[in-house]
């Protein structure tokens, strides 16, 4: 896969975007085997229960209510988080998102914690701690053969090179991608969190 190709836009995203960019962010892209998976239908495998409502947010106001922000490009449906704490993979949610689906989920936070994640089948299959390949773990890592090499030789690179790579790894993946001005725009919203955790 021509991850490299990819690369460039995301070094660009992650200099030229928000501040908060450099300290966190989580970002999972659902690739149904077959069609589109509706908003609601995301809604539902991300809170395990139930039919959450799909409200519209900006990203600040998903911070404050403990949001995630979703889109959809292609088949493909994105999950972003904005409000620190990683929903999607704390939670258990990759192993329902997965249900019929490839999903790639790549994430770091302000503690230092990062972590590229590939799901399939019902079950996370293969992820890579700290995004370094020698750190990578998981039932099935013959899946992510290409990935981790590509990854490879950015561990030792300047920042961003590491984070543009995995991202450009989920674009590649999924079809799905992150543009620095889709922040600035309102987006349909799922509330997981506890809003008083997020402020």
């Amino acid at each position: 896969m021509a991850f490299q190709g990819l690369t460039e836009h995301y070094e660009n995203f992650m200099q030229e975007g928000s501040d908060w960019l450099s300290v966190g962010l989580a970002w999972t892209a659902v690739l149904p085997v077959e069609g589109q998976l509706s908003l609601s239908e995301v809604a539902t495998r991300l809170v395990g229960d139930g039919q959450p409502p799909v409200i519209e947010l900006d990203s600040e106001e998903a911070y404050e209510a403990g949001a995630v922000l979703l889109g959809q490009m292609g088949n493909s449906t994105m999950i972003v988080e904005t409000f620190g704490n990683n929903y999607v993979w704390e939670s258990g949610a990759l192993d329902r998102l997965s249900v019929n689906a490839q999903v790639w989920h790549v994430s770091w936070e302000v503690t230092g914690n990062s972590r590229l994640i590939h799901a399939a089948r019902g079950r996370v299959l293969a992820e890579v701690q700290h995004l370094n390949p020698a750190d990578a773990v998981g039932e099935d890592l013959a899946a992510v053969e290409a990935e981790l090499a590509a990854l490879g030789p950015t561990i030792s690179a300047p920042w961003p090179a590491t984070q543009a790579m995995a991202l450009a790894i989920v674009e590649a993946c999924t079809g799905a991608r992150l543009e620095s001005d889709w922040f600035d725009r309102s987006h349909p919203a799922v509330i997981v969190g506890d809003p008083a955790e997020a402020s």
